[in-house]
């Protein structure tokens, strides 16, 4: 009898390991996509502003119907925050490409979001 109750304990804690372990690969899952959301988010708000920057005239601190000259400064005061680090890439005349790279590591590298902006549309990029 005592060594079917060991069999039973060691089965129990067996059952208690995996079960913790599959709960963190879900909990690092969510806080992963969650973040990654959050920067999609913010680099919405961003691409806003580009394009704002983008049809305002140049007399009145805009691009004229270009991204030449748009910085990161530009489009918020606030380069960081919570959700991650953003940058400006490139602009040109047509496009300007902003990167977000999260605070939250996948793996071994970052979350990182890279959005292209132009007159008619924003392209979202998921790097990792």
């Amino acid at each position: 009898m005592g060594q079917m109750q060991l069999l039973l304990v060691v089965l129990g804690v067996l059952l208690v390991g995996i079960a913790i372990a599959v709960g963190i690969t879900m909990f690092q899952g969510s806080a992963i996509e969650s973040t990654r959301n959050a920067i999609i988010n913010d680099l919405g708000y961003f691409a806003q502003r580009a394009r704002t920057y983008y049809n305002k005239s140049v007399t009145s601190g805009g691009g004229g119907g270009t991204f030449v000259g748009l910085t990161i400064g530009a489009l918020s005061s606030m380069t960081e925050n919570p959700n991650g680090i953003y940058s400006l890439e490139s602009s040109d005349e047509e496009e300007c490409v902003i990167m977000g790279v999260g605070r939250i590591v996948s793996g071994d590298d970052s979350v990182r979001v890279r959005i292209r902006v132009n007159e008619r549309r924003n392209i979202i990029e998921i790097i990792n």
